[in-house]
């Protein structure tokens, strides 16, 4: 592509290394296309679908295009998806995704979200796709693409972001791909109950102990509780998280 640019403090386009007249007039032609082309489409897609998971989607296979149409190579496509967001959108987003954080480019995120089966795609909402999407080391095994189409139901907001926290420290220094697709899915499926039991479990123990300290660093306990669970598998030799385990972990921490 070749193609990079950016704005320098007083608002100036800069071309990346040295391009020859014909090439400028290459990107300018690309980023006015670009200009014309975004804002349309998201418009378009908010008409139809708000602000919803199919909005995400159906914009990640139009980016999708755009990335055949401009050649862009897979070492330059979080400059793009810059380029996009300062030349071309005119959409306010107010999270923030950090100079270096490539995972939480949102155009990123929703080309790889276009990527995937509709019938996975449905069975999360937009923000518990992000939670996903943030966290490469979840998704690096892409079986979980499975195992959430295999889903029945929608999940609650709560237990899909504590799923997350939980999954990304049992995955510490594991390979998952020594697992058959029953066992993995086994685990994950302990990994949501576990969670399940931890919102279940504290919410009577705020009612029993209103005044209690851990009541105000929730999180920090929930952490506590996920390691107590793993540890008490790995003392008994068991692959997955049972509720027996979830129970003992529960009451250890938080009931003694």
């Amino acid at each position: 592509m070749g193609h990079i640019v950016s704005l320098d403090a007083e608002g100036r386009l800069v071309y990346k290394g040295l391009l020859s007249s014909q090439e400028k007039a290459t990107v300018d032609e690309i980023l006015n296309a670009l200009k014309s082309e975004i804002p349309e489409i998201e418009s378009d897609l908010a008409s139809e679908y708000g602000q919803s998971v199919w909005y995400k989607y159906n914009l990640g296979l139009f980016l999708g295009g755009l990335l055949e149409k401009y050649q862009i190579t897979i070492a330059e496509r979080r400059q793009f998806w810059d380029e996009i967001k300062t030349f071309a959108t005119k959409e306010e987003r107010k999270r923030n995704e950090g100079t270096n954080a490539v995972t939480r480019s949102f155009y990123q995120q929703c080309y790889i979200l276009s990527c995937q089966d509709k019938e996975v795609v449905e069975k999360l909402t937009w923000r518990q796709w992000q939670d996903i999407l943030d966290r490469v080391g979840n998704r690096e095994d892409e079986r979980i693409f499975v195992w959430i189409k295999n889903l029945t139901g929608k999940i609650r907001e709560d237990d899909w972001r504590e799923f997350e926290k939980a999954l990304h420290l049992y995955l510490k220094e594991k390979d998952t791909s020594v697992f058959t697709d029953e066992e993995l899915f086994s685990i994950y499926d302990s990994l949501l109950k576990m969670c399940k039991v931890w919102r279940e479990r504290f919410k009577v123990f705020e009612a029993e102990h209103p005044k209690s300290l851990k009541i105000k660093s929730k999180g920090v306990w929930a952490k506590k509780y996920y390691a107590c669970c793993f540890d008490i598998k790995k003392i008994q030799r068991i692959r997955i998280v049972t509720q027996e385990i979830c129970e003992q972990a529960f009451q250890e921490l938080m009931e003694k």
